[in-house]
């Protein structure tokens, strides 16, 4: 017992003065790609355009509802940017809250969860789940969406326009929208 006490005691001695520390060993981050220190943005702002329905539902809009596979859509969507690297690169995340199908008489309520990423050039990217209840169907619908578009400059206001896709039971829904933020 004692002897592989002091075997145990004489191989940490050599392995902790014969080693560099693992910290030496790792190369330091590159300043491109340090994160900057930044307080998180809010960058929300109204969003409006329309949906185009695809597939079976559409075809059932179209028969058992007597609405068009296109309605528009009304909201705000409420981004947080989390962090930007030096090279402007943005990591964001997003809620889209929206209310469609007014002009049909048929209200849609629909609210998505979106991780995103803004290249510096305003360029962007985002996935996340969604939920939408009907009043005239009285249904709940849950898609996975991944959307994409661009945020350009304006003055002092700033323009995204975003096209996205929910992957739902009755074919793809395709929304397109266009807003403000004033940041």
């Amino acid at each position: 017992m004692f002897r592989s006490i002091i075997t145990l005691a004489a191989m940490t001695l050599i392995l902790g003065f014969g080693f560099e520390p693992l910290a030496a060993q790792v190369e330091p981050i590159p300043d491109e790609m340090r994160v900057r220190q930044l307080p998180r943005q809010q960058l929300s702002g109204p969003r409006f355009g329309f949906t185009t329905f695809t597939g079976q539902t559409a075809d059932d809009r179209r028969t058992h509802l007597e609405k068009g596979p296109i309605m528009s859509q009304f909201g705000w969507q409420f981004e947080t940017q989390i962090v930007s690297t030096t090279t402007g690169n943005q990591a964001l995340m997003e809620w889209v809250a929206l209310v469609g199908g007014a002009e049909q008489n048929d209200l849609t309520f629909s609210l998505a969860w979106l991780a995103g990423y803004r290249m510096p050039n305003g360029l962007e990217l985002g996935v996340g789940p969604n939920v939408s209840y009907n009043d005239t169907t009285e249904t709940t619908t849950t898609s996975m969406v991944l959307a994409a578009g661009a945020t350009l400059p304006f003055g002092e206001i700033y323009v995204p326009l975003n096209m996205a896709v929910a992957f739902a039971e009755g074919g793809p829904r395709i929304t397109t929208l266009i807003g403000w933020i004033i940041g």
